[in-house]
């Protein structure tokens, strides 16, 4: 099976943060979809988080109320993972980051599931083919979404030493029918490749900071007005055409330019986090949120990033300037 519209059912273990959202659009698409989640409560506030997100589509002028009740008729919430993924043709598999726990999770999937269907982790970090039934590792694969999960394009694909061609050209197609961004990535490393980049990028900013060279607000400010928007269109490595790349070689060579430190316990980072400032969670971090609520916070951050990637589509979904 390669094409998606085969695909007539899919479960979703896991109705946390993302897991919820990630059955919403399943929903949205059309598909009939089975959630499990093991804690009353964590299901309670999956519904309730979908109730919401729904409700903003009903909002919408462009969005029809018949179609809207119908994404919500479309989400059935199972009893137990057998009960999940009987009918399965894919699972999604949304557990926490917890080796253990997936590995417990993928021996019920696997008792409960069809032969030949797909198994779809979305870890963002852990190297789950080692903990999958040997049966079934040519029909799994990862495919991690990012948060918000309902507007962020990028999907990355990771594949296991034993992928089939098939789950992996499955998985690319289903992701672009959802209308995502599926980016292939030919073999397991941790953290992938955005998480890694970003880790980077963390690490040059926490030194700038530490150092007093900027502050976050001004940090911020800086990326938004200039890396921001020329990724957008000329991404990480064409930018490099554009510099020179010779020009970017000599730079490499420059002997006053110094990295910063390796260091995993950076001060601007560790120092909130012992005083309780976890960020918008907690209503401070490295900026104030003050008394907001979370919903709040989280639903104005929504608007922007759709304004945003409605007016920069066209930069990831067709070939520019090549």
């Amino acid at each position: 099976m390669t094409n998606p519209d085969e695909i007539k059912e899919v479960a979703i273990i896991g109705l946390g943060t993302m897991g919820a959202v990630i059955a919403q659009v399943f929903a949205q698409n059309g598909y009939r979809v089975k959630g499990y989640e093991a804690h009353d409560k964590a299901l309670q506030t999956a519904q309730k988080v979908i109730q919401m997100n729904v409700g903003a589509l009903r909002q919408n002028e462009n969005a029809e109320i018949n179609s809207v009740d119908k994404i919500l008729a479309n989400i059935q919430y199972a009893d137990s993972i057998a009960e999940a993924v009987e009918c399965a043709d894919i699972v999604i598999e949304a557990v926490n980051e917890n080796k253990e726990i997936k590995e417990k999770v993928y021996r019920d999937i696997d008792a409960g599931l069809p032969a030949n269907s797909k198994i779809l982790s979305n870890t963002s970090t852990l190297n789950i083919f080692p903990l999958m039934c040997e049966r079934r590792l040519e029909h799994t694969i990862i495919a991690h979404w990012f948060a918000p999960p309902h507007i962020i394009p990028l999907i990355e694909v990771v594949k296991g030493e034993q992928t089939s061609d098939e789950t992996v050209a499955l998985t690319m197609a289903l992701m672009e029918k959802l209308g995502k961004v599926p980016v292939l990535i030919e073999k397991y490393i941790p953290g992938f490749v955005i998480n890694r980049i970003l880790r980077i990028l963390g690490r040059e900013a926490f030194f700038l900071i530490e150092e007093g060279v900027i502050t976050p607000a001004q940090l911020d400010l800086a990326i938004k007005a200039s890396i921001a928007p020329r990724m957008m269109v000329l991404g990480l490595m064409q930018r490099y055409d554009f510099t020179g790349l010779d020009l970017s070689a000599r730079n490499l060579q420059d002997k006053e330019f110094f990295d910063p430190p390796l260091d995993n316990e950076p001060e601007p980072l560790v120092s909130r986090v012992k005083k309780g400032d976890l960020g918008v969670k907690t209503g401070r971090g490295f900026y104030d949120y003050g008394d907001r609520k979370i919903e709040e916070i989280l639903r104005e951050r929504d608007i922007h990033l759709s304004k945003v990637l409605k007016e920069t589509a066209f930069c990831y979904q067709k070939k520019r300037l090549v």
